[in-house]
């Protein structure tokens, strides 16, 4: 005869179930239909019967383990870790805007990697030849033309886009080092 079987944690919490005819001590079998369990949240086994929780059967972040002692989902990570993800993070954020665009005498440049050496290319050039002019494509696909005098206020823009990114890099590195909290650490954004 075929029965209902579910297998449960130390703590009741049910991770599979089976309509099956052969016993098999791992599983327990319940008077109820396998059935009116769903995959969304977990049920219980508690003194023989199923019960919902609204515990979610799939943790909601990526780092987030489950604790059978406890009978739910916990951070493990450690303030070390969490310090680590931040930076992560405020790098990511820095690259971003380090590699988007910047701003010099009401035009928009690139300043992706590319771009960049691009830009130092023709500053190269105008400290080479004064009387330079070159026509350029900015950001909006517009093209201006530009002469050995922009280009170098042009590349000390570039320079100085960098070099901020960077010192707020910087600067958000010491408030994560001096971090004490994760609400601490949750302040701190680019």
């Amino acid at each position: 005869m075929r029965s209902n079987y579910v297998r449960a944690d130390a703590n009741g919490y049910i991770w599979g179930r089976k309509f099956s005819e052969n016993y098999d001590p791992e599983w327990t079998e319940i008077n109820q239909s396998v059935d009116v369990i769903s995959d969304d949240v977990f049920y219980r086994l508690v003194d023989g019967e199923v019960v919902r929780t609204e515990i979610p059967k799939r943790s909601q972040n990526d780092y987030e383990i489950w604790d059978e002692a406890n009978g739910g989902w916990i951070d493990p990570r450690t303030f070390t870790d969490l310090k680590t993800e931040k930076w992560t993070e405020i790098k990511a954020a820095r690259t971003a805007q380090e590699f988007d665009s910047f701003e010099w005498g009401g035009y928009v440049f690139q300043c992706d990697e590319v771009s960049q050496r691009r830009i130092q290319g023709a500053v190269q050039l105008a400290m080479l030849d004064s009387t330079l002019t070159l026509d350029w494509t900015l950001s909006d696909n517009t093209v201006q033309a530009f002469t050995a005098a922009e280009f170098e206020a042009i590349g000390q823009a570039l320079a100085a886009h960098v070099g901020q990114c960077h010192e707020r890099g910087r600067i958000l590195r010491q408030e994560i080092d001096a971090a004490t909290s994760e609400e601490d650490l949750e302040a701190i954004s680019w």
